[in-house]
């Protein structure tokens, strides 16, 4: 008897390999007004809007690649494969994506105010 109480336990807390994302989503880097900045903050923000854009893609990526592979497991072990899966990862890839444009146009927003306000003569 408690044999088939272990073995209900193992069954009831089995999580399929995909059910917690190994991808790490970055964080938004600081929105800046480029008119205040200094040259180097200025670097520094564009900088920082570059290497977010460039892990975000990374990101999507994985949040891909780990559909695939779950899509993969559930063919190898017959299993039909759970569209939830797909459907959060695209739903946090779309997200990232639009962060990606938020940051991408303010990081321009604030290079046109920097070289408005200190290149104005």
């Amino acid at each position: 008897m408690r044999c088939i109480f272990l073995i209900a336990a193992l069954l009831a807390s089995a999580t399929p390999v995909f059910a917690q994302s190994l991808c790490v989503e970055p964080p938004i880097p600081a929105l800046v007004e480029g008119a205040g900045l200094t040259a180097d903050q200025m670097r520094a923000a564009m900088a920082d809007a570059r290497n977010f854009i460039a892990q975000s893609g990374v990101y999507q990526e994985c949040l891909m690649k780990e559909v695939e592979a779950a899509k993969t497991q559930a063919a190898t072990a017959s299993q039909p494969f759970d569209p939830s899966i797909e459907a959060s990862a695209r739903a946090k890839a779309d997200a990232s994506q639009k962060a990606q444009e938020k940051v991408s146009a303010a990081a321009n927003g604030a290079m046109a105010a920097y070289k408005n306000a200190h290149h104005s003569n």
